[in-house]
């Protein structure tokens, strides 16, 4: 729609110089021609033979023609400001002369009345394609009705011939007043230094202890798939229907929760114009989805399935694109933040659409305002309230409006002045944000520093996407980019990646789960980490190894967190995840757990060696056995 864009910018000049090349010829030949030959045209000069006294109005036309050489009548009476009887007089007393001359062209006269309609038609067109925000918030609609009323007034003017003093004092005023606008609202419309109390208390942060708030994460629920390696996936799925990786792509990935579970979801997008064209009557065939956990990826067909489209999508075009449906459905006055497609809870396709106003003022501090949630198959447009959506809807705050909230809540707690100066415990959020599972609902994640600071947090912050209830958990560590290089290191290969790190609670202590992908977006490993000692880790090619070994790397950090078991062997269980042996020994009544993955062959030797009624010793850490003792 760029292109588009700029080419109607083109168009739009090109007919605006047509217009009034019409109009001059147009507004010159008729009223000024011969009468007969109306492509001949009257100009004067002077008579070079003439020798008159002359009154001061007639030394002005004199004066201009000897500058001029020729001019036509119009401008006669336009520049020297003098009668037409009185520069016919001049001609009759021979002091100058008439000169016809004839015309590029002519112009009929009714362009004088369907200018200003096609020039009209021109500036609603491109508002059809650049889709202006009216309101008055924000200056791109008053300088867009600034530059109609100029162009308009200067059609008028080559027919009206409005004096100097005329034209001086409507440009005045117009450009004046853009100027005192522009100013106006970019000095003072609602900015930081002037407001900084209130771009404080646009997010809410509430205070609380990590390990008491976030309770102890499930492994298996931790996803293993981000947007970059679904993003893999859903291209690798695609190729599994050639037909349609023709035609369509998948779009944006969006978080969501579907029937419990966390899943990266994305429809299928038109491949281009033509794309479109050749499928437009019946849509886009469904979507993406993929589930973050297992990394199982399936292709939606709605259309294969007998149901409709996706019909207005992102890369739609004219009625259907999705930006213009709702802007034309009574978005029109705010601002388009953000996106998302997301399905119910039956699996129909949604957008959900994010726009703000500013809060702050006349153009300051921009907030969420509304939600739109349009159906992409039928087109219906709803609008909610943030607080309103539907149970299912996810995306409600977004996180580059949360980054930019939390910095002026990190920044502007002691005024400006301090944010800018002394910086007197300021704040920043770290580098990179991630959408994380917490107590059942998608918050996005990131990391808050000190001022100036870039490789240590002073701790988490949490927002919820759908309330915009943001939690900060106090605790000195390293960031996350700090943690990402780190790991780089664990593994001696080249082109490889590392995902953005998950914060979870494991044993008390804050982790970052992180994983190592090759080239190809493969996971290599699974790591966690130490948050507050980095050298703290666990590395594995499964996740439940990788946990496993992390939690003896804890408990070896923290002997007192290890508890000593001597007993009976009652019963000996096993099974086999992500290909790793685990065995659930009971004594005493209790279970432990024992992974194969993280014990040398002498250890394993003396283990199966045991059967039920044999004693055993062993340390452990909540149930994860850590080291055999003989």
């Amino acid at each position: 729609m760029a292109f588009l864009g700029i080419l109607a910018f083109i168009v739009e000049l090109l007919l605006f110089g047509f217009l009034i090349m019409l109009f001059t010829s147009n507004m010159q030949n008729s009223k000024y021609s011969s009468g007969k030959t109306k492509n001949q045209m009257i100009f004067y000069e002077l008579n070079p033979s003439s020798d008159h006294n002359l009154t001061t109005e007639q030394s002005r036309v004199v004066e201009y023609l000897f500058a001029q050489e020729k001019a036509s009548l119009y401008d006669i009476l336009r520049q020297a400001e003098v009668s037409e009887d009185m520069v016919k007089g001049l001609a009759s007393h021979g002091v100058i002369r008439e000169v016809k001359q004839r015309q590029f062209s002519t112009g009929p006269s009714w362009l004088m009345y369907v200018a200003p309609v096609v020039m009209a038609i021109v500036f609603i067109l491109a508002n059809y394609i650049w889709m202006f925000k009216i309101n008055l918030r924000y200056l791109g609609i008053v300088y867009y009705v600034a530059i109609f009323l100029i162009a308009s007034f200067i059609v008028v003017n080559y027919y009206q011939k409005f004096s100097d003093k005329i034209r001086l004092r409507f440009y005045t005023l117009v450009i004046g007043s853009l100027v005192v606008l522009t100013v106006f609202y970019g000095l003072f419309g609602g900015r930081v230094y002037l407001h900084a109390e209130e771009y404080a208390t646009l997010i809410d942060v509430q205070t609380k202890t990590f390990t008491d708030d976030v309770n102890t994460v499930n492994v298996d629920t931790l996803p293993i798939v981000d947007k970059e390696y679904g993003a893999k996936l859903g291209t690798l799925k695609m190729g599994e229907f050639p037909a349609l990786g023709s035609e369509f792509e998948p779009g944006r990935y969006s978080d969501i929760l579907y029937q419990g579970e966390q899943y990266l979801v994305a429809p299928l997008e038109y491949r281009g114009l033509f794309k479109y064209i050749n499928n437009r009557k019946t849509g886009t065939p469904g979507y993406i989805l993929i589930n973050k956990v297992t990394a199982e990826a399936e292709l939606v067909n709605l259309i294969a399935r007998g149901e409709e489209g996706l019909t207005y999508v992102e890369s739609s075009y004219f009625n259907t694109n999705l930006t213009r449906h709702a802007y034309y459905n009574g978005l029109h006055k705010y601002q388009l933040e953000d996106s998302f497609f997301e399905i119910d809870d039956s699996g129909h396709p949604y957008y959900v659409m994010q726009y703000s106003l500013p809060t702050i003022f006349i153009n300051g501090g921009d907030d969420i305002v509304k939600i739109a949630v349009v159906d992409a198959v039928t087109g219906e447009v709803s609008v909610y309230d943030p607080l309103d959506v539907p149970d299912w809807v996810e995306s409600v705050y977004n996180s580059s409006i949360f980054v930019k909230h939390l910095n002026y809540y990190g920044a502007l707690q002691d005024g400006w002045l301090n944010s800018v100066f002394a910086q007197r415990g300021v704040l920043a959020s770290s580098r990179g944000t991630r959408t994380v599972l917490k107590d059942g609902r998608l918050n996005v994640f990131t990391g808050l520093t000190s001022a100036g600071s870039d490789e240590s947090t002073i701790g988490f912050v949490y927002m919820d996407a759908k309330t915009k209830e943001t939690t900060l958990y106090e605790f000195p560590g390293a960031t996350e980019s700090a943690a990402m290089n780190k790991v780089l290191t664990l593994l001696p290969q080249n082109n490889i990646t590392t995902s953005f790190p998950i914060p979870v609670n494991i044993e008390e202590s804050p982790t970052y789960y992180i994983l190592i992908k090759g080239e190809d977006g493969r996971i290599l490993r699974h790591v966690y980490i130490n948050v507050q000692e980095l050298e703290v880790l666990g590395m594995n090619e499964t996740k439940r190894g990788a946990y496993n070994d992390y939690l003896r790397r804890l408990g070896a950090a923290d002997e007192s967190a290890l508890t000593e078991v001597v007993g009976v062997i009652e019963s000996i269980r096993s099974y086999v995840n992500e290909g790793n042996t685990l065995y659930w020994i009971e004594v005493e009544g209790v279970f432990y757990v024992l992974d194969v993955s993280n014990f040398d062959i002498p250890d394993m030797q003396y283990f199966i060696e045991k059967e039920v009624g044999d004693n055993i010793s062993f340390r452990s850490q909540n149930s994860v056995i850590v080291e055999l003792l003989p």
